[in-house]
């Protein structure tokens, strides 16, 4: 996977294949099945996880969710399945945190196989503190 700067701190591997814009002062990363939202907040407190955990309210039970701690960062996610007009698609929701930056990251796709790819570009987001 091919890294992609959000910001000068920030970055994140979608891999290839995918157009940038930027739209509502968020950035979208669009490709075939594949959207990739990304909004960056300051956050409002110094401890990652108190950062993440006071956003993190799925709005129905999750099929499910995972949570990630590393020295300077935490991160929760949850998987759900969308249904809607007749077609069937799936988000990963993910909220990760450093001492100054927050990132909610959603991954939307049409094949429940892509979870692994959602996943795994999750895991390679960084979250930089300036």
């Amino acid at each position: 996977m091919s890294a992609e700067r959000i910001t000068r701190t920030c970055s994140i591997n979608i891999g290839p294949g995918f157009e940038r814009r930027v739209e509502d002062g968020d950035l979208c990363f669009s490709g075939d099945k594949r959207t990739v939202w990304v909004a960056l907040y300051e956050s409002k407190f110094r401890e990652p996880h108190r950062s993440v955990n006071e956003l993190y309210s799925p709005s129905r039970k999750p099929d499910e969710e995972w949570e990630r701690s590393q020295p300077g960062r935490f991160g929760r996610a949850y998987f759900m399945r969308e249904d809607g007009a007749g077609k069937r698609s799936w988000t990963l929701t993910t909220l990760t945190a450093s001492a100054r930056r927050l990132a909610l990251v959603s991954f939307y796709f049409e094949e429940e196989a892509d979870l692994d790819w959602a996943v795994r570009a999750w895991d390679t987001l960084r979250v930089g503190n300036s």
